[in-house]
């Protein structure tokens, strides 16, 4: 299977026009977007061999790969600087990284950018195109969305369990 190249056109466009025009609605469009993209996260792949056992309790090396993934600095309003993980739209926006360490990029969805950034108390958010775009989300953003979402899968799942109901009564 060929490796699938990330883009976030929809998502860029978002980020243009609620620059261009701040309000709720343009913000909600940009947090849509987001949630629907899979960004580039800059990470170090190591590949260490453990020593694995089988259900026959014999054991073998296997290369177990850790991903160690980079960060950045974004100086806060007290002038010292919160730790983000950097993601990116595309190719072109991760090109614009520069590490000191050569790193691999992994594609991760932005459930899963969230999921880490609850994982790692030290980190504060991740950033979409910290060369560019610059738009973070942060811990208590993500909290806010996640909120949001579940409330909202609450309620399409109390509207469907009446219909659900009535089906199965229709059908005894």
């Amino acid at each position: 299977m060929a490796d699938q190249q990330v883009t976030n056109p929809k998502l860029i466009e978002a980020i243009t026009a609620m620059r261009a025009d701040f309000t709720p609605d343009t913000q909600n469009v940009v947090i849509n977007a987001a949630l629907r993209g899979t960004f580039y996260v800059p990470a170090i792949i190591e590949k260490k061999k453990e020593i694995v056992a089988n259900e026959n309790n014999e054991v073998k090396f296997e290369e177990k790969p850790k991903a160690r993934f980079l960060l950045i600095k974004k100086q806060s309003g007290s002038g010292e600087g919160d730790t983000y993980f950097p993601a990116f739209t595309d190719a072109e926006e991760l090109a614009k990284f520069k590490a000191d360490e050569p790193y691999q990029r992994v594609k991760m969805k932005f459930g899963d950018l969230a999921m880490l950034v609850e994982q790692v108390p030290a980190i504060k958010g991740f950033v979409i195109n910290p060369m560019s775009h610059n738009l973070p989300f942060t811990r208590d953003m993500l909290d806010g969305i996640k909120k949001v979402l579940i409330k909202r899968r609450n309620e399409q799942q109390a509207a469907a369990a009446p219909a659900e109901e009535a089906a199965q009564d229709s059908e005894e």
